[in-house]
């Protein structure tokens, strides 16, 4: 099996929960997508094969975000957070999968229903000028914000109720 067979299904399946985790780290989309993309050049560059790619993965790129923290010279390495405060490591990165997996269903939608969406739930834009920068009636985006969340709810099983946290 060729190097690039045996990573690149991992790729497909971890690439987007890292970027999340390292997200919680650094705070940075930009800085969170370099870390990842280390690590995957790390785990290419590597002779054989990976046992347990989650965990050689997570702690990989958990590293790389303190040594990043470190080299900034930021007083305090922040532990990964929520609402609520700090949350565990762990916790953090079973999140990220989550949130992946949420950020999949809203990229699966329609074109029109998905910017409707986020320009309502992530922009906060109203109906109405989410209708003025589409050139569509406030009643045709109300229904596509509508149809677009009834879709992520019948979704939501596989995406554990963060949904909610984040819509």
């Amino acid at each position: 099996m060729s190097r690039k067979a045996e990573i690149e299904p991992i790729f497909q399946a971890w690439y987007r929960p890292l970027c999340l985790y390292a997200l919680h780290y650094l705070g940075n989309p930009d800085a969170a997508e370099d870390v990842v993309q280390e690590v995957f050049i790390s785990l290419w560059k590597l002779d054989g094969p990976i046992d347990n790619a989650k965990a050689w993965l997570h702690t990989a790129v958990r590293n790389r975000c303190i040594d990043q923290l470190r080299r900034s010279k930021t007083k305090e390495l922040p532990l990964p957070c929520d609402l609520d405060g700090p949350i565990s490591d762990e916790e953090a990165f079973d999140r990220s999968a989550v949130e992946a997996r949420l950020w999949a269903a809203v990229e699966a939608l329609p074109e029109k229903r998905r910017q409707c969406l986020i320009m309502a739930k992530r922009d906060g834009m109203s109906y109405q000028e989410i209708a003025d920068e589409l050139g569509l009636s406030e009643n045709t985006v109300r229904n596509h914000i509508a149809r677009a969340l009834e879709t992520l709810r019948q979704d939501r099983r596989q995406i554990s109720g963060l949904f909610f946290f984040f819509f």
